[in-house]
């Protein structure tokens, strides 16, 4: 089966070719300067230099973000493929106060939050990166406006489940020419997990 992803593969091999080729060809037209001309420097072969560095420099960034900095937009049809997986949220009973998601934060300076809960008998862990917590009124937390939640879809979620699921967010990129120049043709783009309480005292903090 044919893969988009060929083509960025087709493109970082001519780039390295490229590279090859520049030093070979400064290489050369050095020797026959050195040779012919019985010089050692000229501004129109430095020119020329400067002409395919940069060229190369441009093509090796260009590439280099579309590889490991892309960032497409997660409402762009013509790239994104996604779906909202919803699933009721698991209450967990014991010491203290009954909790259907736990909160582990790191005291540092670049801190980060860590999420537990449970969906139909297995547990999740996930960083605050990759998700958020909504309780109260609001379904939609705003850490997790960035993520084209449909809100009419959360609020029949919320009379379905009485406020306690997991809203999972997946979005794929499509396998087309575009997505395979930066090779993610058909790859995961990200997964993010919205997690709905009823209210903050559903939430257990870890000391």
């Amino acid at each position: 089966m044919f893969s988009w992803n060929i083509i960025g593969i087709l493109i970082w091999v001519a780039i390295i070719l490229y590279l090859v080729f520049i030093v070979q060809n400064i290489r050369q037209r050095r020797i026959k300067m050195i040779i012919k001309q019985h010089k050692r420097f000229s501004w129109p072969n430095m020119a020329l230099n400067i002409v395919e560095i940069v060229v190369l420099l441009l093509a090796a960034g260009w590439m280099f973000n579309q590889t490991f900095m892309d960032n497409p937009d997660l409402e762009d049809a013509n790239r994104i493929t996604s779906s909202v997986k919803y699933e009721p949220l698991i209450m967990r009973t014991g010491a203290g106060n009954s909790s259907y998601v736990t909160i582990d934060s790191a005291k540092k300076r670049y801190g980060s939050q860590i999420y537990t809960f449970y969906r139909d008998g297995s547990k999740v862990t996930i960083g605050s990166d990759y998700a958020s917590i909504a309780y109260g009124n609001t379904a939609l937390d705003v850490n997790a406006e960035k993520i084209p939640y449909v809100k009419k879809e959360l609020a029949k979620m919320d009379k379905k489940y009485q406020r306690a699921y997991v809203a999972i967010y997946t979005a794929k990129y499509k396998r087309n020419w575009q997505n395979g120049i930066g090779m993610h043709a058909g790859h995961l783009a990200t997964r993010y997990y919205l997690i709905r309480v009823p209210d903050s005292s559903f939430i257990k903090q870890e000391k």
